[in-house]
């Protein structure tokens, strides 16, 4: 019954017959989307139209936020390859998160295709306004570089205004080693696979060794960073609903 869907944002899951996975969206608010498949059935599209004829079963999971429920959307469209995504998004653009993990200073970008390049490609996601906004979201957690272009660390180069608001750590300037600019992508990447115990584990063990050698300032740093992920990141794994 859609009136038991919950007003909380998150991810709901049309499914069939036998228990597959027909489709997955997102929502602000799961009962208000949820029941707008319901409204107005006969002026929909054909495919919709279908989707809601081979539906017997609707299934969510709630998130603590909207930015969550992006995130989990994606990854999920990802490993359940659920038939009509593909279909209601016939003639859309998809859009992913590109991170080339080859590179010395990787950064993010939006792309529209997936490519064999050796590069770690994230999505679909539903929109390139959502794209953004995951990408913004996670350049708000780490300080990763946002400019093009190759990276060859030159120290007193001057930095962009981004090193100065605290979006970057200026690797441009080599104002942070390879090693440690690394270690920030792979916390990313682990995010956007869905290993949130992974990361927050890796961000207190870093944060506690700075605190043990005296280094307060980036101690702080890490532990903004783990206050971060968890107003985001909470509840990620599909594996805990």
């Amino acid at each position: 019954m859609v009136v038991d869907v919950p007003l909380d944002p998150g991810v709901y899951f049309f499914r069939g017959a036998s228990g597959q996975i027909l489709y997955i969206g997102k929502a602000k608010c799961l009962r208000k989307r949820v029941r707008s498949y319901l409204h107005k059935v006969k002026k929909r599209p054909n495919k919709i139209k279908r989707l809601i004829r081979w539906t017997t079963d609707v299934r969510y999971q709630t998130c603590r936020s909207e930015q969550e429920a992006l995130f989990l959307e994606s990854r999920l469209i990802q490993e359940y390859q659920p038939s009509y995504n593909t279909a209601l998004k016939f003639g859309r653009t998809s859009w992913y998160i590109r991170i080339d993990v080859e590179e010395a200073f990787p950064r993010l970008e939006r792309v529209s295709e997936t490519q064999l390049d050796g590069a770690r490609y994230f999505g679909p996601l539903s929109s390139r306004r959502w794209t953004d906004e995951a990408i913004n979201v996670l350049q708000r957690i780490f300080s990763v570089r946002t400019c093009e272009g190759e990276i060859t660390p030159v120290p007193g180069f001057r930095a962009c205004f981004q090193y100065h608001l605290k979006r970057c750590d200026a690797p441009c300037a080599a104002l942070v080693t390879r090693e440690l600019y690394g270690e920030m992508i792979t916390d990313i990447v682990n995010l956007l696979d869905g290993e949130y115990e992974t990361v927050q584990t890796s961000l207190i063990a870093k944060r506690d060794r700075a605190s043990e050698t005296l280094e307060f300032e980036r101690a702080a740093a890490f532990q903004k960073q783990l206050q971060r992920i968890q107003k985001v990141f909470t509840f990620l794994d599909v594996h805990r609903r």
